[in-house]
């Protein structure tokens, strides 16, 4: 938690926008590069092919789904692949009107 309100502090303070906005900001990037990373490794699970221990069943599919989605989440959470910081200064430019 105490890394997320530093995010939101510094982009306010890098960007000079209010802190309410850097953090819907910073939200927003981070959720879409969640959904990136999972579309990645989505990707990647698909050339695995359907063995291993999730199988090749209408579970094991409903579940790899959730793994991906998790992961995606997590590495996002965890400083992500700076997909992030380039969709926070493109929000920043739009909301400023650049």
């Amino acid at each position: 938690m105490a890394t997320i309100a530093a995010a939101v502090s510094n982009t306010a303070k890098t960007y000079g926008v209010s802190p309410a906005v850097a953090a819907k900001v910073d939200a927003a990037a981070q959720d879409f590069e969640a959904v990136f990373v999972t579309q990645m490794i989505q990707h990647m699970f698909t050339g695995m092919g359907e063995d291993g221990p999730l199988g090749d069943g209408e579970a094991g599919s409903a579940y790899r789904s959730m793994l991906t989605d998790e992961y995606g989440k997590t590495i996002a959470a965890a400083g992500g692949i700076g997909v992030a910081d380039q969709v926070r200064r493109e929000l920043i430019a739009l909301q400023q009107g650049h």
